[in-house]
């Protein structure tokens, strides 16, 4: 589909400084993670062609954490530009609505996935979203979405919205590592991808510190 079947079940969350620290974080960890999140921060300093020429230099899986939240016009030109980009997924945010929700997925014309986002990883997500986040994840079987985001801090919200859109969607978590989320505890709680940033890329060896994931992981899941 849009994502590859997880093996390692990482995504790494690339949220660099420069395109250049990018490239090298990726040289490292490439082969080793299942797919690249860009959020706007690095886009927006370096432009989105950055998409495009990581997929074309790496083949990795690309997912644009750009969170789209808007009136459809400006929703949907969003979309296809990163449709265009040679983005695999964007997350958009289930506050938006059905009807924004529905235009959105004709304009991914099944070439790009849409994953909608519940709640925050951070504090701030209990305040508001959380009391229409198992709501915004019954809206992905609504509108046939690829999937939604669940924090990767919260693993008992994890498994509540598993639960709601059942095994053929995909849950990706944010939140894992320096905002304290587990990485066994995410997958096990039942995520396909946990979106890891700055313990790898801000590590002096993030290639090691993929493998030591990917051994921990091993390790805890049998």
């Amino acid at each position: 589909m849009f994502l590859d079947k997880p093996k390692s079940h990482i995504m790494l969350a690339l949220d660099t400084d420069t395109k250049e620290d990018a490239f090298k974080v990726l040289d490292d960890t490439y082969d080793l993670i299942d797919a690249v999140k860009f959020n706007y921060p690095l886009v927006l300093k370096e432009g989105i062609s950055i998409i495009t020429e990581i997929k074309q230099k790496y083949k990795i899986k690309i997912v644009a954490d750009f969170k789209v939240a808007d009136v459809s016009v400006t929703n949907n030109r969003i979309v296809e530009i990163v449709k265009k980009s040679g983005a695999d997924a964007i997350m958009v945010h289930g506050f938006i609505g059905s009807d924004a929700l529905q235009e959105i997925m004709e304009v991914a014309n099944n070439e790009i996935g849409v994953i909608i986002v519940t709640e925050l990883t951070s504090p701030g997500g209990l305040e508001f979203t959380r009391t229409f986040s198992s709501q915004f994840a019954e809206l992905c079987n609504f509108t046939n979405a690829y999937g939604i985001q669940a924090p990767g801090t919260r693993p008992e919200q994890i498994k509540k919205f598993r639960n709601i859109i059942g095994t053929e969607k995909i849950i990706v978590s944010c939140g894992v590592g320096a905002q304290g989320g587990d990485f066994v505890e995410t997958i096990r709680a039942g995520a396909d991808y946990a979106i890891i940033g700055r313990t790898i890329y801000e590590s002096q060896n993030p290639r090691q510190v993929v493998i030591n994931l990917n051994q921990q992981l091993k390790r805890n899941l049998v």
